[in-house]
């Protein structure tokens, strides 16, 4: 098999499209952590986040436990959270 080969398998492992809006927040691969979803470039699960802020954590707490979880890509998944269960909803 050529490096190609290898390098096609490789990328091909990232289940997320890089033309999904959730691409620089969000990377799920079958081969880390079993499929869970992470933050893109770490081994740390986005539900992580949900469960300390749950917790009553903040997020600076949550980030500082992670520190390879960019602040960005923690507020992102807060925010695409937030648009989408506010979807379909009527707003007066």
């Amino acid at each position: 098999m050529s490096n190609r080969g290898i390098l096609e398998e490789v990328e091909s492992a990232e289940l997320v499209p890089p033309s999904d809006p959730r691409a620089g927040v969000v990377s799920i691969d079958a081969d880390r952590l079993g499929g869970t979803p992470c933050f893109a470039g770490t081994r740390v699960p986005v539900k992580y986040l949900w469960e300390y802020l749950l917790s009553g954590k903040s997020i600076e707490t949550f980030l500082d436990d992670f520190d390879g979880v960019p602040r960005e890509e923690a507020v992102a998944a807060l925010e695409q959270a937030y648009q989408r269960f506010m979807e379909g909803l009527p707003l007066l």
